[in-house]
C-alpha cells in the first residue's frame, strides 16, 4: 500500500517496511504482504527484545530499512517514550542507533504520543515525528536534527494554564508537504487548527483555523517556525502587521475556542486531498452558565477534507452540539467497497460514541446526493472515555477495532473487540471476553492485534474473533502493533499529565512508569532466541550481539537501587544517587 493509487512526488518516497502511522498513508493499519504470521502459528510468538526506557510508550512503531553508514541497510525501529526521547533502535536486537532527546513542553498532557513517518526527501531518508509542541525532522540513519517546527511559541518551562499546545497528531509527508493537527485538550487557554510545513526546511506553508475555516499563508519570503491560532505576532516572533497583511492570517484568534484535532491525517494522493477528524471543544467550564447552543462551529468535531494547499472541501459531523466529549480521536480509515452494486471509494471513522461511520471521499453519498454516511454502525453506548476512541484496522472486506471503557471506569462497555462487514456495517464478530482498549488496532490477513487496559496484547482470528494468543506487557497497552516479516513490535503503558503533578494524581503517576519497546519473534525464526539476555542490572540494556549476549548503557532517570535502603537513577550507565 503505502503509495499506491496515486503519483509521489519525485524525490519524496515512504520507506519500505511499516514506515508510517497505520502501516500507510491510508491509514489502513493492514499489512496486506505479511505472509509470516497466520492463525496457525500466531500463537508461538515470543519475546525476541525488550528495550526499556524510563516512561510509558504510548505511540506505535514505525519500522524500517535504512541506509546506515559503516552496516548498511538495516531494519530500524523508531519510536517515543513519554521519558523525553525520541529511540531508534536495531530491529534485529534492539540495541539503539541513537536517540535523541526531546525538548520539554509542561503544558502538554499527552506530550510523546506521536508516531514517526520514514520518508525520502532532498535525497535523503529522514524521519518526522513530534513530541510536545514541537515537529522534528531527522536524518534518519544518524539522527541529525534537520529542522524543528514549534506550533506556539516553543516555551519549554509553560505549564498547562501557559500554554497547552500540543501534538498528539503523527505528521505524514505528501507532495512536499508535512502535514499534522494540534490540540489543546479540550479547554483553554488555547486553539488547535491544521499545519502545513515544508518537508525540506520546515517552515510554514499554510495553517488551517478550524473555529473560522480561514487558511492562513504567509508570504513565500517568510520564514516562519512558530506559530498557532492564538498567540500575538510578537510571542510568536512574527512582523508586527503579519496577520494582517498575509492572506488568511486575519481571523479571530481568541485563545477559549479549542479546534482540537489529536487525530492524524489520511492522505488520498490521487485526490490531492488529506482528510482527519476533530474533537470536541469544552471551553464552558462554569457550572452556573448554559450548556453551548447548536450550531458548533463548521469543523469542530467532524470528519473533513482539506486540499493539499489548504482549502476545506467538505465536512460532516454526527451532532450539532454536544455537551458529552462525544469527540473523534481515531484517524479516518480510507478503502474501497462495494455498496449498492458498485465499488466506491471511501472513508471511514469512529467515534467515542460507539458508532463506526462510513462516508464516500468526495463527501457526497452517491445513492442520496447528500453528504451523509453510507452507513453507521453504533456497537457500545460510548461516553466520555469510551466508544471507539482509538484508530481501526480495515482488510479483508473487514473492519477491525477495540472500544474504550464508556462512561465508567467502574462499569467498563463490553464486549470490547469487533469485526464489521465493510460493505453494510453488519458485525461479523465480537469477542466476550476482551477488555476495553485505547490501542489502535492493527492487522495482517488472518490475524487481528488490540491492546488491553487489563497489560495483554491480544491476536485474534480475523475471521471468527477467537483469541488465538496473549502477551502479558509491562502495563495496559496503548501503542499500536506494528507488523513485518513475522515480528511485532509493540510499546506499553498509559497516564495524561493534564493536572498538576502530585502522589494523589494517579495518571500522571503511571506516566512515569518505566516501560519497554517489545519485539515479537516466531518461535520458528532462526534468529528468534529462546531467551533474552539480562545481566540482572536495569543501567544496562542487555541484547543478542555478534558475541552472545552483550550491554550498552540504558536511558538516563530509569529507578534503581544505590544500595538496599537507598534509591536512585540511572546516568550513562550507573545507578548514582537520585
Amino acid at each position: 500500500m503505502g503509495n499506491e493509487g496515486g503519483t509521489v512526488r519525485p524525490g519524496e518516497t515512504l520507506a519500505a517496511g511499516w514506515p508510517t502511522y497505520g502501516f500507510s498513508q491510508e491509514r489502513t493499519f493492514f499489512n496486506p504482504m505479511e505472509n509470516h504470521i497466520t492463525p496457525e502459528n500466531v500463537g508461538s510468538l515470543r519475546f525476541k527484545w525488550r528495550y526499556r526506557t524510563g516512561a510509558i510508550v504510548t505511540a506505535s512503531p514505525t519500522v524500517a530499512y535504512v541506509d546506515v553508514p559503516g552496516e548498511g541497510r538495516i531494519k530500524v525501529v523508531y519510536v517515543a517514550s513519554w521519558d523525553g526521547n525520541f529511540y531508534a533502535l536495531r530491529a534485529e536486537n534492539g540495541s539503539r542507533l541513537w536517540s535523541y532527546r526531546m525538548k520539554p513542553h509542561p503544558g502538554s498532557s499527552y506530550p510523546q504520543a506521536a508516531s514517526a513517518e520514514v520518508a525520502t526527501v532532498a535525497g535523503e531518508q529522514r524521519v518526522y515525528v513530534a513530541g510536545g509542541m514541537t515537529v522534528y525532522c531527522f536524518q534518519a540513519a544518524t539522527g541529525e536534527l534537520r529542522w524543528e517546527f514549534d506550533a506556539g511559541t516553543g516555551c519549554t518551562t509553560c505549564g498547562l494554564r501557559e500554554e497547552r499546545n500540543e501534538i498528539e497528531s503523527s505528521p505524514t509527508v505528501a507532495d512536499g508537504l508535512v502535514y499534522f493537527g494540534m490540540d489543546v485538550n479540550d479547554t483553554w487557554p488555547g486553539k488547535g487548527g491544521a499545519f502545513a510545513v515544508d518537508a525540506v526546511d520546515g517552515r510554514l506553508v499554510w495553517y488551517f483555523d478550524l473555529e473560522t475555516g480561514a487558511t492562513c499563508r504567509p508570504f513565500p519570503s517568510d520564514i516562519v517556525r512558530r506559530f498557532d491560532g492564538y498567540h500575538t505576532a510578537e510571542e510568536l516572533g512574527l512582523p508586527p502587521d503579519f496577520f494582517a497583511t498575509r492572506p488568511g492570517c486575519n481571523f479571530d484568534r481568541s485563545w477559549t475556542t479549542c479546534g482540537n484535532i489529536w487525530s492524524s491525517f489520511a492522505v488520498d494522493r490521487k485526490r490531492r486531498l488529506i482528510f482527519t477528524a476533530s474533537s470536541n471543544c469544552d471551553t464552558d467550564d462554569d457550572p452556573e452558565t448554559p450548556e453551548p447552543r447548536p450550531p458548533m462551529p463548521q469543523f469542530d468535531e467532524a470528519l473533513f477534507a482539506l486540499t493539499f494547499d489548504g482549502k476545506p472541501v467538505w465536512s460532516w459531523r454526527p451532532r450539532e452540539v454536544d455537551n458529552f466529549d462525544l469527540a473523534f480521536g481515531g484517524v479516518p480509515n480510507l478503502f474501497e467497497v462495494v455498496i449498492g452494486g458498485v465499488k466506491r471509494e471511501v472513508v471511514g471513522v469512529g467515534n467515542k460514541d460507539g458508532t463506526y461511520y462510513l462516508l464516500d471521499r468526495d463527501g457526497i453519498n452517491e445513492i442520496t446526493g447528500r453528504i451523509e454516511p453510507y452507513w453507521q454502525a453504533r456497537v457500545v453506548p460510548g461516553g466520555p472515555i469510551g466508544g471507539i476512541i482509538a484508530s481501526a484496522s480495515v482488510g479483508e472486506g473487514r473492519i477491525f477495532f477495540s472500544t474504550a471503557i464508556g462512561a465508567s471506569l467502574g462499569a467498563p462497555q463490553l464486549p470490547a473487540a469487533w469485526a464489521l462487514e465493510a460493505a453494510n456495517g453488519a458485525v461479523a464478530w465480537s469477542n466476550p471476553d476482551a477488555t476495553p482498549s485505547f490501542a489502535p488496532t492493527t492487522a495482517t490477513p488472518g490475524v487481528v492485534f488490540m491492546g488491553s487496559l487489563v497489560g495483554d496484547l491480544v491476536a485474534y482470528h480475523a475471521q471468527t474473533g477467537e483469541a488465538l494468543f496473549r502477551a502479558r506487557m509491562d502495563g495496559p497497552v496503548a501503542s499500536g502493533a506494528a507488523i513485518l516479516e513475522g515480528e511485532v513490535f509493540v510499546g506499553a503503558g498509559v497516564g495524561a499529565r493534564d493536572q498538576p503533578p502530585g502522589p494523589g494524581n494517579r495518571a500522571y503517576q503511571q506516566s512515569l512508569v518505566p516501560s519497554r519497546i517489545s519485539a515479537l519473534c516466531l518461535s520458528d525464526a532462526p534468529d528468534c532466541p529462546s531467551s533474552l539476555c539480562d545481566d540482572g542490572d536495569v543501567c544496562t540494556y542487555d541484547f543478542h550481539g555478534a558475541n552472545g549476549c552483550q550491554s550498552e548503557p540504558a536511558p538516563d532517570g530509569i529507578p534503581c537501587k544505590v544500595s538496599e535502603t537507598a534509591d536512585g537513577v540511572c546516568r550513562e550507565g550507573v545507578c548514582v544517587a537520585g
